[in-house]
């Protein structure tokens, strides 16, 4: 039966080509690996709206680099909105993808969010696909936090998706060699006093003496323990990078103080004066304490206070969101109270507290 034979050995053949084409399939997915940074991620809500603030760690098991399509695939003109500021990934390599979709209408139901990446190689010979799934979830600040300042001041740089907080890429070789595993100041504020017309400084900026806040009083934002202290670095905006692989990760805060607020949350106050800290490691403040004054040292290109809320005492620590309570938004003529809430880039924010 030569008919029979033929189509038996054409079937045999049509299923070994989906077998080999299945077999191709799960090692192209497998030459890309994504991974999700932070776990868990956590929804920040303001008043109009929820943030989601994680990374996309991609890795490529490939021999060649490989290109996200959506940059390569254009319509002769600009490919994409480069929401996505990394296209390449090398051979064998590692890149960090900040999460693109992180703001989203304060009602919405947000449950989980897949991401489908597709690649290349260069030559759009072979293709690539992975994906992932995130499920985000509400995050409540546990200490009751006030802003760690008295007076007006301005956000001077908060940690929304284009802060350089937020832009933190730890897996840049050079920065995993001095020891940086992790976005510490994922939630990070940079908080710099200003006077009535909402400047920063009077005079030459270059000298500490003419920004408002210089010395001002640092207080603590909630109850706790002081967890580590470090006061006798100078207030002089020449931070060397070399220092921190002689003396560690926290080298880029200068002076800082770290209390630990309880129920796993750690404030940081960096970039203090030296020789300002009114307390000492182990000892308990209240919330509304002077902890130390406002400087510029360590990598600080102006004085102002570097604060946020993290998992323990160092670098090694990730970010955790934070919520301030009793204070006001000053809007030009007007003054908005809130009772508990987000703070953000570019806002000028005072105590009631």
């Amino acid at each position: 039966h030569p008919v029979r034979r033929s189509r038996n050995s054409a079937l045999q053949l049509s299923r070994t080509r989906v077998v080999e084409a299945l077999m191709l399939a799960r090692l192209l997915l497998a030459a890309i690996r994504i991974t999700v940074e932070p776990r868990p991620a956590y929804i920040e809500q303001s008043a109009t709206s929820q943030f989601v603030n994680f990374d996309l760690i991609v890795e490529s098991s490939t021999d060649e680099p490989l290109v996200l399509r959506k940059f390569v695939d254009g319509n002769g003109s600009r490919p994409s909105i480069r929401t996505v500021d990394v296209a390449e990934i090398p051979a064998k390599g590692t890149v960090l993808l900040f999460n693109p979709f992180h703001q989203f209408d304060r009602d919405l139901d947000l449950h989980a969010m897949k991401f489908d990446l597709k690649f290349s190689s260069k030559d759009g010979e072979r293709r690539f696909d992975a994906n992932v799934t995130v499920e985000p979830r509400p995050h409540v600040t546990k200490a009751p936090l006030i802003l760690p300042l008295k007076g007006a001041m301005i956000v001077y740089d908060g940690h929304d998706f284009y802060a350089h907080h937020r832009r933190w890429d730890y897996t840049i070789p050079m920065l995993r060699q001095l020891g940086f595993k992790t976005n510490f100041m994922r939630y990070s504020y940079d908080f710099v006093p200003v006077n009535a017309d909402g400047a920063m400084s009077a005079g030459d900026a270059q000298k500490n003496e003419n920004w408002f806040g210089f010395g001002r009083e640092i207080r603590a934002a909630a109850d706790g323990v002081v967890a580590a202290l470090v006061d006798d670095q100078p207030a002089d905006r020449r931070f060397d990078p070399s220092s921190i692989a002689e003396h560690g990760t926290m080298r880029v805060f200068g002076n800082y103080v770290v209390i630990d607020h309880g129920n796993g949350e750690f404030g940081l106050y960096g970039h203090i004066r030296q020789s300002s800290a009114r307390v000492k490691v182990g000892q308990r403040v209240k919330c509304g304490d002077v902890v130390a004054a406002i400087g510029a040292s360590g990598s600080s290109m102006f004085p102002h206070l570097h604060f946020e809320l993290q998992t323990g005492v160092g670098t090694d620590s990730e970010g955790l969101p934070s919520s301030f309570r009793d204070f006001v938004r000053v809007q030009g003529a007007k003054r908005v109270s809130v009772r508990s809430g987000i703070v953000e880039s570019g806002e000028i924010i005072e105590s009631t507290r």
